[in-house]
């Protein structure tokens, strides 16, 4: 992966690589990891901003963005975007039937297994009344799929 990363950036392509841990990645990655361009980061603890640093010069300002960014289950998640000619916070706001079915901790399961029983559904229509609670919590109409047929 490290070769062809070397030769799509001579052909003008890019590399996009996601992970959840810096950690996970082989140490023959390092090469690779310090010619990412554009580095997408989700809200971190301290300690992968450290190890992004590894990587990628950041100075005083762009940890303390990096750390600025938060995450409200639910609701939100914050990142930074850096790059050669950006620096930016943004926050990133799913719909709530995307949040409902990407839902996989354990207590977000039970809740939907407690909907499939209670009314007799299967996965998908208890996911859609996940969605609609949490449309009801950020006080906006839940989509009606009746409305819709």
């Amino acid at each position: 992966v490290v070769k062809i990363t070397k030769m799509w950036r001579k052909l003008g392509a890019w590399y996009w690589l996601a992970t959840q841990n810096i950690d996970d990645l082989p140490k023959a990655a390092e090469p690779m990891l310090n010619m990412i361009e554009w580095w997408i980061c989700l809200s971190m603890p301290p300690d992968e901003v450290e190890k992004i640093a590894r990587f990628r010069e950041l100075n005083a300002a762009q940890k303390a963005l990096m750390l600025s960014a938060r995450k409200e289950a639910g609701k939100f998640s914050e990142g930074v975007i850096l790059s050669k000619s950006m620096e930016v916070l943004f926050r990133a706001v799913p719909p709530s039937l995307y949040l409902a079915l990407a839902q996989t901790e354990p207590e977000e399961k039970a809740e939907r297994f407690q909907l499939m029983q209670q009314y007799g559904i299967g996965e998908l229509d208890a996911a859609f009344k996940i969605a609609e609670k949490i449309d009801r919590a950020r006080s906006i109409e839940p989509l009606v799929l009746d409305a819709l047929a």
